[in-house]
């Protein structure tokens, strides 16, 4: 397993974390259409920013999420989406991301599963075209179940096309538990955000803060899916800290 940090502060707040251990970083900013609008001039200060970092950690892009929808029925919604999504894939190859990760998007109640599975598998077949460069994932939120993505993962035949499972959103939305997530997602499953809450919000809390055995779930991973990427989404950074010494205690990440 390789673990990484969700950026969620600035770039200079995270420089220390990343020259004590031995972790990648996954990208946030570009999640922001202001920023994707200027991203040619932001990617070069992002470089400046990351210092000697730059080309010596492995890095994934979180691409843009806020009003876009795959499967969304209206046409004119999905050429924004594309448009958005298509400027963060630019920004990965910018950057030289090892991966870069999209919301599913789907709110419960909107759509019946028959017209989202249809308009997500149109939509997702046309933008994975000219894409072989990079794995593509694919990451719950609202969900209460797995199915949707499920059927998304087994009708898109492409070995770029991957999930990411949000534990700290499957505890708060979901009505299953987080090992028949893993379970039966596991045949398409390359990433993981890790963060803990107590099942009433999506807290983005430190892995020993909350209702959730991290540990336990990792071990789990490490036995049937050491190959995948891990992102600590926490939002508070003395608890991201917090997160990284308990992982490097259990042996799960190593000192630089």
């Amino acid at each position: 397993m390789k673990f990484y940090i969700s950026q969620l502060v600035e770039t200079e707040k995270i420089l220390p974390i990343l020259r004590k251990y031995d972790v990648g970083l996954e990208v946030v900013q570009f999640a922001n259409p202001y920023i994707l609008d200027n991203r040619y001039e932001i990617v070069e200060k992002y470089k400046d920013e990351l210092e000697d970092l730059y080309n010596n950690i492995d890095l994934i892009i979180h691409g843009p999420y806020a009003d876009l929808c795959p499967g969304s029925r209206d046409n004119e919604i999905k050429k924004v989406t594309k448009f958005r999504m298509e400027q963060a894939y630019e920004v990965a190859n910018l950057l030289g991301a090892k991966k870069i990760l999209y919301h599913n998007g789907y709110t419960p109640r909107t759509y019946t599963s028959i017209e989202w599975n249809e308009n997500t598998y149109k939509y997702w077949s046309e933008f994975l075209k000219g894409k072989n460069n990079r794995p593509i994932v694919i990451e719950n939120v609202l969900e209460e179940d797995y199915t949707l993505i499920a059927d998304l993962m087994n009708k898109i035949e492409n070995n770029n096309f991957y999930t990411c499972i949000d534990i700290g959103h499957v505890n708060t939305y979901s009505k299953l538990g987080i090992d028949e997530w893993l379970d039966k997602l596991l045949p398409k499953l390359n990433h993981i955000h890790l963060h803990n809450n107590y099942g009433d919000k999506d807290h983005h809390f430190a892995i020993n803060r909350g209702n959730m055995d991290i540990i336990k779930i990792l071990h789990k991973l490490d036995k049937v899916k050491n190959d995948i990427t891990i992102s600590l989404e926490i939002t508070d950074i003395d608890e991201l800290k917090k997160s990284l010494d308990i992982l490097f205690s259990e042996g799960f990440i190593k000192l630089k």
